[in-house]
């Protein structure tokens, strides 16, 4: 559930659930490379994407959904997160002076 009634964004609660994701290259059973996702359970806050964030979005061409907030210490460089079993893209992070990040995320057609 997105927090609405969240005005402040300097003062969050991370009280949510997500997955970050990574991808990790294997070799099969016949030597091939095969991707295979990763999943780190983490706590978050999930937070609308604010006007200023939507509009930059948009015209880089990318759909924006979500705003996850995560301990820095959490996050190392993944692509995706996965929330109430629906996969996000992340497409911009920006590390916060409180000890968080945030993960600006968009949702790809088929994810």
């Amino acid at each position: 559930m997105i927090k609405q009634s969240m005005g402040n964004t300097r003062h969050v609660s991370l009280d949510d659930v997500c997955y970050l994701v990574s991808t990790k290259i294997v070799k099969d059973e016949l030597f091939q490379d095969i991707e295979v996702d990763e999943e780190s359970e983490v706590f978050c806050s999930v937070l609308n994407v604010n006007q200023y964030e939507y509009a930059s979005a948009i015209v880089a061409g990318r759909k924006p959904k979500n705003t996850f907030v995560l301990n820095y210490e959490d996050y190392n460089d993944e692509n995706k997160i996965k929330y109430n079993n629906r996969l996000y893209t992340i497409y911009r992070t920006f590390v916060r002076y409180d000890g968080y990040i945030e993960c600006h995320c968009e949702v790809k057609i088929g994810g």
